[in-house]
């Protein structure tokens, strides 16, 4: 499995196992880092990636460059974990015997989430990361 696969794989445990919301916070975030330059595509079929933009101090700064054809759109760390949040409230952990799993919730579109700049970006990173599914699909995640 990749490092990006890793990271989500990750970030799916943690769900299962109850983290609190800074630890699940810092492994979103890693899974975003891991997941820099990787193709995407918008629910209406735009394709995108983006980039963590640095500080001059090398750290990252929160800012997400996304690259669209001449266009880039910058979102922030606060909307990605705003939408984060959102989908954890509805998110459902269950277990069976020794195994758990997490059901994502299913949404429409990204506006279901909410009115978060960005959301359309936001929601596709989430469908691919498993943290969300388009309603009707029912798969879930095991652990």
């Amino acid at each position: 499995m990749s490092a990006d696969g890793q990271s989500i794989k990750e970030l799916h445990r943690g769900i299962i196992e109850g983290k609190t919301q800074e630890e699940l916070d810092v492994l979103l975030w890693d899974a975003v880092l891991t997941y820099q330059d990787q193709t995407l595509h918008t629910l209406s079929g735009l394709e995108f990636s983006y980039t963590v933009k640095h500080k001059k101090n090398g750290e990252y700064s929160g800012e997400l460059l996304v690259s669209r054809k001449e266009t880039s759109k910058t979102l922030t760390r606060s909307s990605v974990l705003l939408a984060f949040h959102k989908v954890l409230e509805a998110t459902e952990v269950t277990s069976e015997g020794d195994e758990a799993s997490f059901q994502p919730p299913a949404y429409r579109g990204p506006k279901a989430i909410g009115q978060i700049f960005g959301i359309s970006y936001i929601f596709s990173l989430f469908l691919e990361f498993g943290l969300i599914r388009l309603q009707g699909n029912g798969r879930g995640r095991k652990a």
